[in-house]
């Protein structure tokens, strides 16, 4: 069994579309499953009987990957960072850091919401033009999460309050990073406190306004902390492996870590499936969510040729390719088939309400059909060539 660590260069882990792949895809299916209610359920026999297992916790807790997306994020920012201070790599440019940001979010982004700025007004979804421009202005400026009326009722995409959370956090990255390369250890207790003390002093003590209060960013200080450390430490172990003369032996313990990472990602599912409010069980087990979500991470990254297959095959490169436009575009595509009956339900009430099993299996194909459809597209005639138009644009900064 061969390392990832030990023979990839720390900036290209192939485990890493994978997991971005299936992370975006648990959101996704998070949902359409709140559109169809289709369960998965699995069908056995045992003493001739017929068993059913019901994977329903998977579904429905989908948006506890949405903590992974933003872990993933700070990973992957931070690992040039690391190389830095591990191996003495140089140490990447903040004008290019910003550009490459900018290329990345922003051209998708605001495709997303011009169009669907547009369609809302012509659906005449707003009261008047102050509440249409609060809307376009603050989503557009990534503010959304700091305006109550916007974050809880836009019109344009709901779905994009990661996207401004991400934005909010590459404005202290850089200052971040420094300090990480400086003190990491200091830093990160600094950053896991921060998120902890907001989460366990503000948001769980003013439950009223844990809708508004729960997804803010110093809410995610403990995940992003998590994310670079990974980092940190990811590069740290690749360079002792390439001397080590066990590799085998880290490549199994790798695959151990996964499954008991997996296995306790399920029990927090299942506690999650059984909690009476959702907000106050995010608040208490993000952060011990984020080391599960770590440790997968980390795990995978060093995992042997078996999840090397399983995670970084060309299938799975391509879902991590359109991912951005897949989690953007998904939700929207979702309510708005469902809204116009497609595929064709009768009467008035909703199909998954009356237990429609034809209907929900239908309409779950036809979205996600859809939704890679239409992400594939975006992607790959728009998102890339304004990516590069953008980076090789006149005075290009070296970045990463």
């Amino acid at each position: 069994m061969s390392v990832q660590g030990s023979n990839e260069s720390s900036s290209r882990i192939p485990a890493r579309d994978g997991i971005r792949a299936l992370t975006v895809l648990a959101v996704v299916w998070y949902h359409v499953w709140q559109q169809s209610w289709l369960s998965p359920l699995i069908k056995y026999k045992s003493s001739g009987r017929s068993i059913y297992l019901s994977l329903d916790f998977i579904p429905r807790t989908g948006y506890l990957f949405v903590d992974m997306m933003l872990l993933l994020s700070a990973f992957c920012l931070f690992l040039p960072h690391a190389r830095a201070a591990v191996s003495g790599a140089p140490v990447p440019s903040v004008p290019g850091f910003y550009k490459k940001r900018i290329a990345r979010i922003v051209p998708s982004y605001y495709l997303s919401v011009l169009i669907l700025f547009i369609y809302a007004v012509l659906k005449n979804q707003y009261s008047g033009v102050p509440e249409a421009a609060r809307d376009l202005l603050a989503t557009l400026t990534f503010t959304q999460t700091l305006v109550p009326s916007v974050y809880i009722g836009t019109r344009i995409n709901g779905v994009l309050w990661t996207a401004a959370i991400e934005m909010q956090f590459y404005l202290i990255f850089p200052l971040l990073a420094f300090a990480f390369r400086k003190k990491p250890v200091l830093t990160y207790l600094g950053m896991v406190l921060l998120g902890s003390v907001y989460l366990r002093f503000f948001v769980l003590t003013h439950e009223p306004l844990m809708r508004l209060t729960l997804n803010q960013l110093p809410g995610f200080f403990g995940v992003f902390a998590n994310g670079m450390a990974s980092a940190y430490l990811f590069v740290y172990c690749s360079e002792k492996i390439r001397s080590s003369s066990v590799p085998k032996a880290v490549g199994w313990g790798s695959c151990l870590l996964l499954l008991l990472a997996v296995y306790l990602l399920t029990k927090i599912q299942h506690s999650a499936a059984r909690a009476e409010t959702v907000q106050v069980f995010q608040a208490q087990y993000r952060f011990l969510l984020s080391l599960v979500f770590s440790a997968m991470l980390l795990s995978a990254s060093f995992g042997g040729t078996v999840i090397r297959t399983v995670l970084g095959n060309p299938v799975m490169h391509f879902f991590a390719a359109i991912s951005y436009n897949l989690y953007i575009w998904h939700q929207w595509l979702a309510v708005h088939l469902k809204t116009v009956r497609f595929p064709y339900w009768e009467g008035t009430d909703l199909p998954n309400m009356t237990g429609n099993t034809v209907w929900q299996h239908r309409y779950t194909w036809i979205v996600l059909a859809s939704a890679v459809l239409f992400a594939s597209l975006i992607t790959y005639l728009y998102e890339k060539p304004a990516n590069r138009l953008i980076m090789h644009s006149r005075n290009n900064r070296k970045g990463y």
